[in-house]
């Protein structure tokens, strides 16, 4: 039985972190997963410092948590990707936790547990927001829809780096659909993928508003390959408003298990990858998967 918890948008609230840990020690979790938004931040990225207060945090206040985690059950395997309120200024942290084997990123790349391969990818399609070291196109094509709130920055070792260009920066860079074909899937029915944007048009890319607001790419990618399992975040009310944390497509199953506002509930997702007919969520329940799958 190989069981997981996952988890996304935490956005820096370490007792939200405390939560999952005790969970995964509860639930005998083999992987314990982050979907991204790791760290403290804004959207509209008003904090001028979160390039280098960003990896702080991860050095400094999740390093000992993960340590502890590691000390209590050594062979629990910890599996993250940043989001787009994420500064690319973490991925160092990143490396720096992962040479102690306290965390696995996944982001552009692939880990094996037991005999499933996770496979992950941080990009989001553009937002509105002001932070775009993680927002690519969607697809060729695609235009940029989100109208902006603010200039457009990346974060860098020296600081926020305004985007003269948004569009040239877009163009300069891979598609989400070019990232996507990059991932390596050889066995899609082991193949579980972890990906910060939710795929479109199902009940886990949707706004308050009832918009859908996912990848059109991402959701072209699952149709075609039909991993056993994606897991995402980025939308953070879609559970609420859709109704429910998990959909189908295809024979794939797809989670967002959103996240509290107020940065105070755990949104948790028990998995068996054995039996994912029936999935639960810490603040919702349990959930079927056998409905009906969106169209």
């Amino acid at each position: 039985m190989t069981r997981l918890i996952y988890t996304s948008d935490l956005h820096g609230h370490l007792p939200l972190y405390e939560a999952a840990g005790e969970a995964t020690v509860r639930f005998e979790a083999a992987a314990l997963i982050f979907g991204g938004d790791l760290c403290p931040g804004t959207p509209s990225a008003s904090s001028v410092d979160l390039p280098s207060s960003q990896p702080e945090f991860i050095l400094r206040e999740l390093g000992p948590i993960l340590r502890a985690w590691k000390r209590a059950r050594p062979a629990l395997r910890i599996f993250a990707i940043p989001g787009n309120d994420d500064c690319q200024t973490i991925l160092p942290a990143l490396e720096e936790l992962e040479r102690e084997s306290l965390i696995e990123n996944l982001h552009q790349r692939s880990a094996r547990l037991r005999d499933y391969t996770f496979v992950g990818l941080a990009f989001v399609p553009p937002t509105p927001f002001a932070i775009k070291d993680f927002e690519r196109r969607d697809h060729t094509g695609a235009r940029t829809r989100e109208a902006r709130m603010g200039p457009c920055v990346l974060g860098t070792p020296r600081g926020f780096e305004v985007l003269r260009d948004f569009e040239a920066y877009l163009n300069s860079n891979p598609t989400i659909e070019e990232e996507l074909n990059r991932l390596p899937v050889s066995e899609p029915q082991r193949t579980i993928a972890v990906i910060h944007c939710p795929p479109y048009r199902t009940r886990c890319d949707v706004l308050s508003s009832g918009q859908h607001i996912g990848s059109e790419a991402l959701r072209r990618w699952i149709e075609r390959v039909q991993p056993l399992l994606t897991l995402h975040g980025h939308i953070h009310e879609s559970p609420r408003v859709s109704g429910a944390f998990c959909d189908r497509i295809g024979a794939t199953v797809v989670i967002n298990p959103g996240a509290d506002p107020a940065g105070r509930d755990p949104h948790l997702v028990f998995i068996n990858l054995e039996d994912l007919s029936a999935l639960k969520h810490s603040a919702y329940g349990q959930s079927q998967t056998k409905e009906k799958e969106s169209s």
